[in-house]
């Protein structure tokens, strides 16, 4: 098992995940077969002038949002009937180990659940969900490891699919430049999801009339009118949702 350092938790928020719809039994079956021990978070930051450090996140959002998942397999609870669907639960997604973490009853007591044994979850994003599906659901030309992050449901549904990327130190000591940090950021690949199949999207005026043939005289007009930058995720959004609605 990799060595990873303990998240420092800065939550000042008066949370109340207590009341989650997780029966106790359910919480220990979780505890002792579906998550590993804590593996919690890195500490992303500069250790020290002369080492370097890490910088970024390895998280899509670093705060716990209120989410509800679903297994591939069911977990058989200790007294009751076996499980595939968990609510109520303090989540957030780790992108770089593709875990999911979730806080138990206290700040102190994180559990990892490996991506690949989820096949679906969702978190509370401005008290609206955010549903995510693994990529393994669906069929693509190569495998895909993580999640589709659904950003604009509907006949032709547009999805992200998120990962991280490092970069290692660069720095030069005979002539001080570069830097010591090792960086990681999160980056993001856009598919279109239809009929159980995933296709990367080649994010130009032309992919896109490609993919919205049946509509291409209303979405050609709204592009000339618009001239949206097809790299933005809002503006794809927004094209999306509109193809969606014709």
């Amino acid at each position: 098992m990799r060595k990873r350092l303990i998240f420092l938790l800065l939550l000042t928020m008066n949370q109340t995940w207590a009341q989650n719809t997780l029966s106790d039994g359910a919480r220990e079956q979780i505890n002792s077969t579906a998550l590993r021990p804590p593996a919690n978070a890195m500490i992303w930051g500069v250790e020290s002038s002369n080492k370097g450090g890490l910088i970024g996140t390895i998280y899509l959002d670093t705060a716990w949002a209120r989410g509800n998942l679903k297994l591939f397999d069911s977990i058989q609870v200790v007294g009751g009937q076996p499980v595939d669907t968990l609510s109520g639960l303090a989540m957030r997604y780790d992108v770089h180990s593709n875990e999911i973490e979730i806080l138990q009853d206290t700040y102190k007591d994180i559990k990892a659940l490996k991506g690949e044994k989820v096949s679906a979850f969702s978190l509370e994003e401005n008290g609206k969900p955010v549903s995510f599906t693994n990529a393994k659901t669906l069929e693509v030309q190569k495998p895909l490891e993580g999640f589709f992050e659904i950003l604009a449901p509907g006949k032709l549904t547009l999805a992200a699919l998120h990962k991280t990327s490092v970069r290692k130190p660069n720095y030069n000591a005979a002539f001080e430049t570069g830097s010591k940090d090792t960086k990681i950021t999160i980056q993001q690949d856009y598919y279109v999801l239809q009929k159980g199949k995933a296709e990367k999207i080649k994010q130009n005026k032309k992919g896109i009339l490609d993919l919205m043939q049946d509509k291409s005289e209303e979405i050609e007009a709204f592009l000339k009118v618009n001239d949206p930058d097809l790299k933005d995720r809002s503006n794809l959004i927004t094209l999306f949702e509109r193809y969606n609605r014709l």
